[in-house]
């Protein structure tokens, strides 16, 4: 009998002792995880972040290019004419107010407020400027300008971003006690008159009748 406990005990003991050595044994380590983007996975933020980056970028440059070309666009239909009212201002020595060209031949004829004197200036196509008769400078275009914060050739912009057409002439007009740019724009041989206030630079399109 203490042959068959002992034989029993050792048979036991071996028994937790191996069974012990599994349980503290460490499990295999798994293979790595495969960072290799797969057909069909999500792309990563990263990625995301790069391609919407690109994207605002390249809007934002179209955009800025449209915006460039408009106002040059712009200012190059309006050239001929401002030149002119700098040609006139820098003869007189004065500020425009006025200018059309009644006879048609490509040759501006430019009113220039200097002082009480209203001095006329005739501006050729090629630039040249030559100062005319003078006279008393009318009551309500002397209000107009003391009161103006912009400037014919402002007005001028201002009226051109309302019509889209080709500039015909300029005038100051006082209407109920309201000072405003008058601005002519052919428009497909039709003449479109823009008012645009002096004080605050808001084009308003005249209605007919």
């Amino acid at each position: 009998m203490k042959t068959t406990r002992s034989a029993l005990l050792a048979l036991t003991t071996a028994a937790l002792l191996g069974l012990s050595a599994c349980g503290n044994g460490d499990a295999p380590a798994g293979p790595a995880e495969s960072r290799t983007q797969r057909p069909g996975d999500t792309p990563s933020a990263s990625s995301s972040v790069t391609s919407s980056s690109t994207s605002t970028s390249s809007s934002a440059s179209t955009s800025a290019s449209a915006s460039r070309t408009s106002t040059t666009s712009s200012a190059t239909s309006t050239d001929p004419v401002l030149a002119a009212i700098a040609a006139a201002e820098k003869e007189a020595g004065g500020t425009a107010y006025e200018v059309d060209d009644q006879d048609g031949d490509g040759t501006w004829e430019i009113d220039v407020a200097k002082g009480a004197t209203s001095v006329e200036v005739d501006v050729a196509k090629g630039g040249t400027a030559s100062a005319g008769k003078e006279g008393d400078l009318d009551s309500d275009d002397r209000a107009g300008l003391k009161a103006a914060t912009l400037d014919l050739p402002e007005a001028i912009a201002a009226a051109l971003k309302e019509v889209d057409g080709t500039f015909d002439e300029a005038e100051l007009e006082e209407e109920g006690g309201r000072h405003s740019w008058k601005i002519s724009i052919d428009v497909a041989g039709d003449d479109k008159d823009v008012l645009v206030d002096v004080r605050t630079g808001k084009a308003t399109v005249e209605q007919d009748g």
